[in-house]
């Protein structure tokens, strides 16, 4: 049985990420996409719209972890309008917090690119103080 093509889509974006594929990524994202990273507190909370702004949040959270941050995806389910990617996100920052967190993003797809993207985390209150 052949995979959703948007489930193929969120795995080659996953890939990207892995390689720090850049052009790769934004095929993968419109160009008016928004990111939402949950927390309050966290530096990475808040809506990330348009390239710009989700490239600038992508960087950060290498900058923040020293290149450590990893994603492990563990599945896809897709369809035609959405795609989920269920993942552990893991890292370290210099002053020895850890982060190692089940973690949700809800894609809403249109045109073969990501236009929405949704983030949950197991633990908010780790990950926003993990980020803080």
């Amino acid at each position: 049985m052949q995979e959703h093509p948007n489930a193929v889509l969120v795995r080659g974006l996953f890939e990207a990420f892995h390689q720090q594929d850049v052009d790769a990524i934004r095929a993968a994202i419109a160009d008016d996409a928004v990111w939402r990273f949950p927390g309050e507190s966290g530096q990475l909370a808040g809506e990330h719209r348009g390239h710009d702004g989700i490239f600038s949040f992508l960087l950060r959270v290498g900058e923040l972890t020293g290149g450590t941050f990893a994603l492990d995806l563990e599945d896809v389910l897709a369809n035609d309008d959405h795609a989920v990617a269920l993942f552990r996100g893991h890292g370290a920052r210099d002053d020895g917090r850890t982060l190692d967190n089940p973690t949700v993003l809800k894609i809403r797809i249109v045109d073969r690119q990501a236009v929405e993207i949704n983030e949950f985390v197991w633990d908010l209150y780790a990950v926003d103080k993990f980020w803080a």
